[in-house]
């Protein structure tokens, strides 16, 4: 038996185990189970088991995924990450419409590794909502806005990534599903505060899934995804609008301004 075959018997039966505990120790009755396998058959259904799991169970997965690691701190990817976004390199605009809406915000910093040296040729995966809080591939028909507000940044040679995009707004996750059903019998709201979310890769270096949460937001201290908000990726544009300056840059409103540094852990090396 292989070392896949074994991990999985051993997460099998303790999930088995786990579930059958938990139903002797709640009294399951046979139609509360009934309901629960309908329940589970809907959200297969209608598309959303990630977006189920990534509400109720991701942010475990992220905190025994990165225990104990040092760096930028992570949290969870989410159910609407796309692969093969375009590459870009620093400085850059990120794909939008010609008439994106909402503020500019212009987003700077540094990749580095634990030891604060600049990671030349490091790519940070990003994609976000618009300021409607939709997201391309999902909210948004690719063919209307292909990779909207999503890129792979490759930073400069100091390290450094330059990037024009548009402030994120607070969404509500889709609740016209099971999952919302859920949420809405649980009393408990569907609304995520705005946020950036990034991969960070560099050769040698454990990759980051992290997000950036505004601080003003509304929804701050009570996301629909309980635990993703961190203290630490919490941060505070800061908008400009001097006149003089917009109209240096050709900005017919105010825009603002986001810097923010991500510190890499080194890759865990694998025994021979």
């Amino acid at each position: 038996m292989g070392a896949e075959d074994s991990r999985l018997d051993e997460v099998f039966d303790n999930l088995l185990t786990t579930l059958r505990n938990f139903v002797k120790e709640n009294r399951i009755t046979h139609d509360e189970y009934r309901r629960a396998v309908a329940f589970m058959t809907e959200v297969g259904q209608k598309g959303e088991v990630s977006l189920l799991c990534d509400v109720f169970i991701e942010v475990s997965v992220d905190a025994a995924d990165n225990s104990g690691r040092s760096g930028t701190i992570t949290t969870i990817e989410g159910p609407f990450y796309v692969h093969d976004a375009p590459m870009l390199n620093s400085p850059c605009v990120l794909p939008q419409r010609l008439d994106e809406s909402g503020p500019v915000l212009l987003f700077t910093g540094t990749v580095l590794s634990s030891k604060g040296e600049p990671l030349p040729g490091a790519v940070l995966d990003l994609w976000q909502s618009d300021t409607h809080g939709l997201y391309s591939h999902f909210d948004i028909p690719k063919n209307e806005a292909p990779y909207n507000l999503r890129a792979r940044v490759t930073t400069d040679r100091q390290g450094k990534f330059d990037v024009q995009t548009r402030l994120p707004a607070p969404y509500e996750i889709p609740k016209s599903g099971p999952t919302g059903a859920l949420l809405a019998a649980l009393q408990r709201h569907a609304w995520r505060p705005a946020h950036l979310h990034m991969k960070v890769e560099h050769s040698g270096h454990r990759t980051l899934t992290t997000q950036l949460f505004l601080k003003k937001d509304p929804w701050i201290d009570s996301d629909v995804v309980e635990g993703a908000v961190k203290q630490a990726l919490i941060v505070d544009p800061v908008m400009h609008d001097d006149a003089d300056d917009l109209h240096r840059r050709n900005f017919s409103e105010p825009y603002f301004t986001l810097s923010y540094d991500f510190l890499l852990e080194p890759a865990i090396s694998k025994a021979a």
